[in-house]
């Protein structure tokens, strides 16, 4: 599979960005696995936050990333509250949201995605241990105690009660090991909230709380609390250019008009020269200044490098850089599984008539046969990464040039990256997708082929983004072994 692609810049203007295409340059799987790689910019092992830059690819590929580390990389929380008693001023429906927001720092290998609802009794033997994480929280406040917080009263007559509370956090949240959970988690290594000050309630004197907490293992895309990452972005590199020498005070305007360290300027000579265009956040302040204009500077962003940021929730047990390799395995493992699907027998060849939404006359019926349609049934359906997820071809034509596709389970994430693949075959003449409702969970495909198959261009567009996908991820597992490395020895 090659093709032409054109390396895209972009330049900031005053209200809006253009488009800058460079020379064409072709585009395959053997060159995109020898031009791209990984640096590692910040990384720490006890670090919530890692900075690296993927180069030489398409933005389409870096939305996925960031899309899945948003939405899908599954971790644990808190589903179902059973609630014996709750006498504190805080309603029981407040208290279980506040619950399951807890983020925990467990991790959802040893886990399965729930099969089924939790049962309606908290009885233990009713859990499943490999899809349900338990805790128990039992706290009350009798009587006066050192770890309750006082607040006198608006008058400072001793005469008056003193209110106390007595706060309730996170470290309250006891885990009651199910079966076989011992061997994944001990005494020195429980699985327990991300910090145990995490504030849930307070309780006056007299109140008391008593609940049983059961986790299961989820994704973004079906509740922002199973979501690993605290902010999961990226952003172009900055291509900061100057077109003539500036010096002296225009040196120093020009200096202030832009982030600090971008913008440097020679002790001896005075001029100034771009020192850092990565600190840039692209404020177009200098803009403002008519001196600054098109025949000075140029500003823009490179498409094909990307700076990504990842914070994670759970640094000691999920650091950022695991979960950017679930990330990558995520999209590995969506193309095997449809690929699987498009090789299976019978897929695309049991075509049946479609019915025309219309009448047509008699003498054109015949130009119209060559269209058919395809529909397997809904209940050829299968659960990847916790969802329910299927392939099916909705319309396909006799020669099988043309098909519509749909992705039932799936978004963009996968749509994009797909498309991007499937159009560096030269034999496809179109290929877009659509997601007809943003509350409709699937998304519409449609190839068309010069020649050839639009299942088997469907396939080996599968086959590429998963390639590509895998390169990524030992490219990104090489580049993290070099920076420990480079950090151990310095």
């Amino acid at each position: 599979m090659e093709s032409r692609v054109k390396k895209t810049c972009y330049e900031l203007k005053d209200h809006g960005v253009l488009h800058h295409h460079g020379a064409e340059d072709r585009w395959s799987l053997s060159v995109f696995k020898k031009k791209f790689h990984v640096e590692i910019i910040r990384h720490g092992e006890e670090s919530d936050t890692m900075e690296f830059d993927m180069i030489n690819l398409d933005c389409s590929f870096a939305n996925a990333v960031r899309r899945i580390l948003v939405s899908e990389v599954p971790s644990l929380a808190i589903e179902r509250v059973y609630v014996s008693q709750n006498t504190s001023i805080m309603p029981d429906e407040v208290m279980c949201h506040r619950l399951g927001l807890i983020p925990l720092a467990v991790d959802p290998k040893y886990f399965l995605f729930p099969t089924r609802k939790p049962p309606a009794s908290d009885d233990l033997s009713g859990f499943d241990p490999k899809e349900h994480l338990v805790y128990d929280m039992r706290v009350g406040f009798t009587h006066s105690s050192k770890d309750s917080h006082n607040k006198p009263g608006k008058d400072k007559d001793d005469t008056l009660p003193v209110a106390q509370y007595l706060p309730v956090y996170s470290s309250d949240l006891k885990w009651i090991p199910l079966t076989g959970q011992e061997d994944h988690f001990n005494i020195n290594n429980p699985p327990i909230p991300v910090s145990s000050t995490i504030l849930i309630n307070k309780l006056a004197l007299g109140d008391e709380i008593e609940a049983r907490c059961v986790a299961v293992k989820g994704i973004g895309r079906d509740h922002a609390k199973f979501s690993p990452v605290a902010a999961a972005y990226y952003k172009f590199h900055p291509i900061i250019k100057l077109l003539r020498t500036i010096e002296g005070e225009q040196a120093v305007k020009l200096q202030k008009s832009f982030a600090s360290g971008v913008i440097g300027i020679n002790s001896k000579t005075g001029q100034a020269f771009v020192d850092n265009a990565r600190l840039d956040n692209g404020s177009r302040e200098h803009m403002r200044h008519p001196e600054f204009r098109d025949d000075v500077i140029f500003v823009g962003m490179d498409s094909s490098h990307c700076i990504f940021t990842v914070e994670t929730i759970a640094p000691g047990s999920r650091p950022p850089s695991s979960l950017v390799r679930c990330a990558l395995g995520v999209m590995i493992s969506k193309c095997s599984h449809y690929m699987a699907v498009t090789e299976t027998p019978g897929f695309g060849d049991h075509v049946e008539e479609c019915k025309p939404l219309i009448d047509i006359p008699k003498d054109n019926t015949e130009s119209h046969t060559t269209e058919k349609n395809l529909l397997f049934p809904k209940g050829n359906r299968s659960h990847l990464n916790g969802r329910e997820v299927g392939l099916e071809v909705v319309h396909i034509t006799h020669d099988k040039s043309r098909a519509t596709f749909t992705f039932f389970g799936e978004d963009h994430t996968l749509g994009l990256a797909l498309r991007y693949c499937i159009l560096r075959d030269e034999s496809v003449s179109f290929c877009g997708y659509c997601v007809p409702h943003p509350l409709e969970d699937m998304i519409n495909f449609d190839i068309q082929m010069k020649k050839g198959s639009a299942i088997d261009a469907l396939r080996n567009g599968l086959q590429c983004l998963r390639d590509c996908f895998q390169h990524m991820k030992q490219t990104f597992i090489s580049a993290m072994k070099i920076s420990r490395s480079t950090r151990k020895s310095s």
